[in-house]
């Protein structure tokens, strides 16, 4: 594997090969990680110089393996001051492989802006003077025009550019790395973007074992259950269930379920309304994307890509939007700024309830469901006017400067709540918001044995509804099936499944594959073993492979630590605690004793969240946590 570093203060671009990272750390996710925690000082400012930004494919990206497209960006975030790490899709990953890198490693800052270009195994600055201050798709037009029709490009907008705390990556017209803030990143930086254009091949060590597995992996995927009802809606096969069990974060987390939901905003409206065909990244056989159309009304003719389940949420239930077409315009918006579509949502809702409540007397703050307004606000956010130069900063920080605010200012950690309120339903996908390494997110922990209307059995379990045959073939390891399981399988352990639930995220994420459910539902440790014999011509057990994902886990938690984590930050905000929403608050002795049996599992310390001498010399990384004294 080689690595490219290139260091914008001085100019000076270099190669490095980093192929014994590969067996340790899977690829993506892991090897960013890695890089991230030796590279990064230790208090540097997210926004400084020292930060370091690393853009890493997954280890199967530019196969043909399926769903193989994703690419990893990590580094310090501005948003939360812990490790940042954000994943997408389409086609950079491959392109950046073709063009004859595994990773790229970017230090400094240009005193001018600048973009990176990478073609046939080199890489070269260049002036983007011309286009800083312009949105994503102008920049990605403007270097259509100038590189080439089929280059592939990770932008920021003006949002990076003004180091808007949650401002995202964009990746070309429709794609994001979204979440952790990393665009601001690159702003600090003066990196316009970094533009990849295709030209050599990914030779790969077994190309007929590849293809034979590709094969095999294939007929998997389309064969699982979820695989029609993922391609026909995408991600928005959740909006109706999502409103039925009651975990809507309407009105910023205060109404679990919204009446008219199904009718304006659900799966079939779309479906019916909007939905003209199906799209897919590189070497995927899902097609869960969509490109649509407004086919009625007074927006007929308006075309957008998606819908995606969160943008709805977000935007449709915690604003209030009532129509798909203003979401899709209001993400429009974000994605040309260049801001995370969950962040951006959650502060114009923190602005819009404390206005309410009389605690932020502003002008600028638009009413609930009014997307003329909203998107007004999305824009002086961007430019950091008004307002919006408040909520820049994240509603952690905005609710510091207005007295009062704080409890309209609902993050984990120090990044603001998606999608899912655990009122509704207490899981592995709710403790998963508690125990995620990115602060409160809902795409690190996601059971494959999940289904949206179960119930729980009681906080500690959640009711088993996939059959014996299902568990039988999922690829995982028999002692843990029945140690989550049962023997019979009977129940879903909650704190055993999100562990293993984040390890599994981790070897999809450090492999390079998406974690759409026919993917989530059939990928493993004995698949992904399989996949790096034959992709790398490396021999990694299943077993060593499940203990790799683990480690990555462990060496991004321990970035946290040793950049001030604290056991007491795993912790709904108090509305969660005190409130109802359509459903009993939660109970903070059940969400404690659930979160102990996790780190308990985790091999850390109940009391500290700090990993046990026994796990981390297990895991091989006891001279990191002696490094940074965290070891107990």
């Amino acid at each position: 594997m080689k690595a490219l570093f290139v260091d914008l203060s001085t100019g000076k671009i270099e190669e490095e090969e980093i192929g014994e990272l590969l067996p340790r750390y899977l690829g993506g996710v892991g090897i960013g990680a890695r890089l991230a925690f030796d590279l990064i000082p230790q208090g540097c400012d997210p926004l400084g110089e020292e930060n370091v930004l690393i853009f890493c494919p997954g280890s199967l990206v530019g196969t043909n393996i399926p769903t193989a497209s994703r690419t990893e960006i990590t580094a310090k975030s501005p948003l939360t001051g812990l490790i940042g790490t954000t994943n997408s899709g389409l086609y950079f990953g491959a392109f950046l492989r073709y063009a004859g890198f595994d990773c790229v490693v970017i230090r400094g800052a240009a005193s001018e802006p600048v973009y990176l270009l990478i073609e046939d195994g080199e890489a070269r600055i260049r002036d983007a003077r011309e286009i800083w201050g312009r949105d994503n798709w102008e920049t990605y037009l403007w270097l259509r025009e100038r590189e080439g029709e089929k280059v592939q490009v990770a932008s920021i907008g003006p949002a990076g550019e003004r180091l808007v705390r949650f401002a995202s990556i964009q990746n070309n017209f429709f794609h994001a790395w979204g979440r952790t803030g990393l665009g601001a990143v690159m702003g600090s930086k003066r990196l316009k973007a970094v533009a990849v254009k295709r030209k050599g091949a990914f030779r790969v060590h077994d190309l007929r074992q590849v293809l034979e597995l590709a094969r095999e992996f294939t007929e998997r995927v389309r064969g699982d259950d979820s695989f029609g009802y993922t391609r026909r809606y995408g991600s928005m096969v959740a909006s109706d269930p999502y409103n039925r069990i009651g975990v809507l974060p309407g009105k910023n987390f205060t109404r679990g379920t919204i009446p008219s939901w199904e009718e304006t905003r659900g799966r079939r409206v779309f479906e019916r309304r909007y939905k003209e065909k199906d799209l897919s990244c590189f070497a995927c056989p899902i097609a869960c994307g969509h490109w649509s159309r407004v086919k009625e009304g007074e927006g007929t003719g308006y075309e957008f890509h998606g819908m995606e389940v969160t943008y709805v949420l977000e935007f449709g239930a915690k604003l209030q939007i009532t129509s798909i077409e203003e979401i899709a315009r209001s993400v429009e918006l974000c994605d040309r700024m260049g801001m995370d579509v969950v962040s951006t949502a959650s502060v114009i809702a923190y602005a819009i309830e404390a206005s309410e409540k009389g605690a932020l007397p502003s002008e600028e703050v638009p009413s609930w469901g009014d997307p003329g307004g909203i998107r007004s606000l999305i824009g002086r956010i961007a430019r950091r006017e008004g307002i919006g130069e408040a909520l820049a900063e994240g509603v952690k920080k905005a609710s510091s400067r207005f007295r009062g605010t704080e409890p309209y200012a609902l993050h984990i950690k120090g990044a603001e709540i998606p999608v899912r309120d655990p009122r509704g339903k207490w899981d592995v996908w709710s403790l998963g918001y508690l125990t995620d390494i990115r602060g409160g997110d809902h795409l690190r922990a996601r059971s494959p044995a999940e289904y949206l209307l179960g119930g729980t059995l009681n906080h500690l379990e959640e009711e088993l509804h996939v059959s014996e045959e299902f568990i039988a073939a999922l690829d995982m390891p028999d002692d843990l099936k029945g140690r989550i399981f049962g023997s019979p399988p009977q129940k879903v352990d909650i704190p055993l499944m999100t562990k293993y639930a984040e390890e599994l995220i981790t070897m999809i994420n450090a492999s390079g594959l998406c974690l759409r459910p026919p993917v989530l539902r059939t990928f493993g440790p004995r698949t992904l073993s399989r996949f790096l014999r034959a992709v790398w011509g490396i021999e990694i057990p299943p077993e060593e492979v499940l203990l790799s994902a683990e480690r990555v886990w462990n060496l991004q938690h321990l970035f946290n630590l040793r950049e001030g984590l604290r056991r007491e930050d795993f912790r709904w905000p108090s509305r969660f605690y005190q409130e109802e929403n359509g459903t009993p608050p939660l109970d903070p002795q059940k969400v404690e004793e659930t979160l102990r049996a996790y780190f308990l599992a985790r091999g850390w310390d109940p009391q500290t969240a700090i990993p046990t001498r026994k796990k981390l010399e297990e895991l091989g990384l006891g001279e990191e946590a002696k490094r940074w004294n965290v070891m107990r």
